[in-house]
């Protein structure tokens, strides 16, 4: 069987270190049972399945925690706007 490699798809991965817009991400699968993630023109990982589980796994953990962070951000702003309403009703 010949080598071969699918383009699953790129997205473009808003990185605040490179300071130079979105850093091209990309994902394919070879016939090797390896998975190739690319990052920018400057890096690649060549993965197993059970490695890509293992990535996928973490950063949905990574998503799960700043989604919480964020709600509570929210919710302490809105906190705060509720006490200030009280604080300007009970003065008037």
């Amino acid at each position: 069987m010949a080598y071969s490699h699918e383009l699953i798809g790129n997205i473009g991965v808003n990185d605040e270190s490179n300071g130079r817009g979105p850093l091209n991400v990309g994902v394919g699968v070879d016939s090797l049972g390896r998975c190739t993630i690319t990052f920018g023109t400057s890096y690649a990982l060549r993965i197993t399945a059970e490695d890509v589980d293992q990535l996928r796994d973490i950063l949905y953990e990574a998503a799960r925690k700043l989604d919480s962070q964020r709600y509570d951000r929210e919710m302490e702003a809105a906190m705060e706007r509720v006490a200030t309403v009280r604080v300007k009703q009970e003065s008037a």
